[in-house]
């Protein structure tokens, strides 16, 4: 089956909630499966690794529709790190529909690491 990133897009928007319930990871995984490409759960923070086994690859600049980001872990109860999906249109979404690519306050001071995973 081949990716069909705009089927992943639309899985994540129709499955995301108002606020997280902490499973970013595993919700951007079922969107991906969602869009074609199968692909294992992890912990955000580790989450790379399945995105590279899955075929996806780091890239840079302007994230297009079906891009992941991958945050690395902040300290204390973010130390899981957080993944979202990009929908082409200036909305994030992990296990919720996200203000902006930061999850949240805490992430948007800190502003830790993102790489970006594209699938071609």
């Amino acid at each position: 089956m081949s990716w069909k990133p705009h089927d992943a897009v639309l899985y994540a928007r129709q499955h995301s909630h108002l606020k997280s319930g902490g499973h970013c990871a595993r919700a951007v995984a079922a969107a991906i499966r969602a869009g074609g490409i199968r692909v294992e759960d992890a912990d955000a923070k580790n989450f790379w690794r399945s995105l590279e086994n899955a075929g996806f690859t780091k890239v840079y600049g302007t994230p297009i529709e079906g891009d992941i980001a991958v945050m690395e872990a902040l300290p204390g109860p973010s130390q899981y790190g957080h993944a979202c999906i990009y929908d082409g249109s200036g909305t994030w979404y992990s296990d919720f529909t996200q203000r902006t690519l930061y999850p949240g306050p805490r992430y948007r001071e800190i502003q830790p690491k993102i790489t970006i995973y594209r699938h071609y």
